[in-house]
């Protein structure tokens, strides 16, 4: 009996052997003959993914050297303004404080430069580490990059954050190593203490060779939170920002979440700017009697330095959730007290226009749209909310641009 069970035991061994062994020999088989199996069990994509990621590790051999963004031009700020800020010091003793700490957000500011390198990458301290809710963190404190390809603005990459107050981040690696003019956009809803963008070594980084951004008299915006830039997704998305590209024309972005008011000290600050137009779009910030107020004061200020000055009002839009609460026009974002919002606005333009045809309308009828697809929470724009107010404001500044 113990025969016959060593017997068993050897004879089930073999028969196991024999069948690993035509297993093995079957995927072999597959592999080397059946390109479709083949691909079941390994796949090329796979094999691709890892063949470029060992060419993109290739390509980041040569050491970054890193230098100071601020040695560079700073587009998108005011006179006298530290840079990455928006204000001027001595407006802390001047504007509400509120308004005062948002001004040390970047939004609006960009950093222009020339580099023959085939990668770019960014180095930057932020100011604190917060990220709202109903924003990327790539446009709250993170960058967008545009290089200019064949006379226009191209997007080239973003520099993520990493949710630390300090960051560093590779754009893009890999590229024909020539010369190109670059447009760095800043965080929207952050300030930073530092920036610093990293070249190859032996490769040059400089001031722009070209003047493909006028400087001279820019276009000022003055707002809200979404002039400020919510909630577009990256820093180049905002509708100021799609302005600038579009006419090549410098803008300062003035927009103060949640306090856009319409204030005469701000319009202080934008008229030192030398301003080409400047656009107001506090609206949604401001209920009808501080329009009715504010509003007077501010155009007769700016006016009175400049009375050819191009000045754009823009009603709020009609916030998407309104349409579903119960009316009141004394509760803040009913359809009622937007639409006394807007009369108010429509008042103030009504009396002014009669002495100054330089001040223009613009109505949220064709701002963004109808479809209610334009916001990414019922009052902020989306990408698509920023490009139509873009394209709708655009048609406007273009009026005064071109004369």
């Amino acid at each position: 009996m113990d025969k016959l069970k060593q017997y068993r035991r050897t004879l089930t061994k073999i028969s196991l052997a024999l069948n690993i062994v035509f297993i093995c020999g079957t995927i072999i088989i597959a592999y080397k003959f059946y390109p479709k199996i083949k691909s079941n069990f390994f796949s090329n994509k796979q094999e691709i993914t890892v063949i470029q990621e060992e060419k993109l590790k290739d390509t980041d051999i040569i050491p970054t050297v890193f230098y100071e963004a601020s040695e560079f031009e700073i587009i998108g700020q005011l006179p006298n303004t530290k840079t990455y800020t928006r204000l001027p010091d001595k407006a802390e003793k001047i504007v509400r404080e509120p308004v005062w700490q948002l001004s040390k957000n970047s939004a609006g500011i960009s950093v222009r430069f020339s580099s023959n390198s085939s990668k770019i990458k960014i180095r930057w301290t932020l100011n604190s580490n917060s990220n709202a809710t109903n924003q990327t963190p790539i446009a709250s404190k993170g960058f967008d990059l545009y290089a200019y390809v064949d006379s226009k603005w191209q997007f080239v990459g973003v520099a993520q954050p990493k949710g630390t107050t300090q960051n560093e981040a590779t754009v893009i690696i890999g590229m024909e190593a020539k010369n190109r003019e670059y447009l760095l956009n800043l965080p929207l809803y952050n300030g930073i203490s530092s920036l610093e963008i990293g070249i190859d070594k032996g490769t040059s980084i400089d001031k722009p060779t070209q003047k493909i951004i006028d400087t001279s008299n820019p276009i000022v915006f003055y707002g809200t939170s979404i002039t400020q830039g919510a909630a577009a997704s990256r820093p180049g998305l905002t509708y100021p920002a799609l302005l600038e590209r579009h006419f090549n024309k410098e803008v300062i972005n003035l927009g103060f979440s949640g306090n856009g008011r319409f204030e005469k000290e701000i319009g202080k600050y934008i008229m030192t700017s030398k301003p080409s137009v400047i656009i107001l779009d506090c609206t949604p910030n401001s209920p009808a009697d501080t329009i009715r107020k504010n509003l007077p004061e501010l155009l007769d200020y700016i006016l009175s330095l400049n009375d050819t000055i191009p000045i754009i009002l823009v009603e709020s839009i009609m916030r998407d959730f309104a349409l579903f609460k119960k009316d009141d026009k004394t509760v803040f974002g009913t359809i009622s007290f937007i639409n006394e919002q807007n009369k108010a606005l429509e008042e103030v333009y009504n009396s002014k226009i009669k002495t100054n045809k330089n001040i223009v309308y613009v109505s949220n009828q064709n701002l963004v749209g109808q479809d209610h697809e334009a916001t990414i929470d019922g009052t902020h724009f989306n990408d698509l909310g920023h490009y139509r107010a873009y394209e709708r404001l655009q048609q406007e500044i273009e009026k005064f641009l071109s004369n």
